[in-house]
C-alpha cells in the first residue's frame, strides 16, 4: 500500500577537507512491494537535481538509490561492499565507486529512520565522505 509521507533528509559531505551540510523537507511516498520499502521523493533546486525523482530501495542489507530525470544515478549501498555506481549529469556519464561504511535501516509501514554514512571515489581518488539521516513520517 502507497502512502504520502513527509522526508527529512541531513547530509554531510566532506570534501578535501570541506564539509558541506544540507537538509531537504519534501513530501513523498512510502511503500512495500515483495517484502522491501520504496521510498519515493522529487528533488529541488536545494539538491542541485531539480526536476528529478530519486527511488530508495530499502531492503534489510542494502539500499538501492534510482534517480531519474535531467541527471540519472544508480548507486547500491551495502555495507562493507565497494560497489560501482553511474552518474549522468549534463550529457557526461561518470562511474563512481561507492563504499559503505555504516548502515542502520529502521523503517516499517509507519516511516521511520535510515542513516547511511558512505565514501565516494572516482578512479580510485577519493571524492567525498558522506552522512545521510533520512527521517520519514506520515503526511
Amino acid at each position: 500500500m502507497k502512502q504520502d509521507v513527509n522526508i527529512c533528509i541531513k547530509g554531510v559531505y566532506t570534501a578535501e577537507e570541506e564539509q558541506t551540510t544540507t537538509e531537504l523537507y519534501t513530501v513523498g511516498s512510502l511503500c512495500k512491494k515483495n517484502g522491501h520499502y520504496y521510498l519515493t521523493y522529487r528533488e529541488s533546486e536545494t539538491t542541485g537535481f531539480e526536476g528529478c525523482t530519486t527511488t530508495m530501495k530499502l531492503e534489510d542489507d542494502r539500499v538501492t538509490v534510482i534517480r531519474r530525470g535531467p541527471a540519472t544515478a544508480h548507486l547500491i549501498l551495502q555495507k562493507g561492499v565497494r560497489s560501482v555506481g553511474r552518474y549522468e549529469m549534463m550529457g557526461s556519464l561518470m562511474d563512481i565507486g561507492v563504499y559503505t561504511d555504516g548502515m542502520e535501516n529502521q523503517m516499517t509501514e509507519e516511516g521511520g529512520r535510515l542513516h547511511l554514512k558512505y565514501t565516494m571515489d572516482m578512479n580510485a581518488s577519493l571524492l567525498s565522505e558522506n552522512e545521510l539521516d533520512i527521517s520519514v513520517t506520515r503526511a
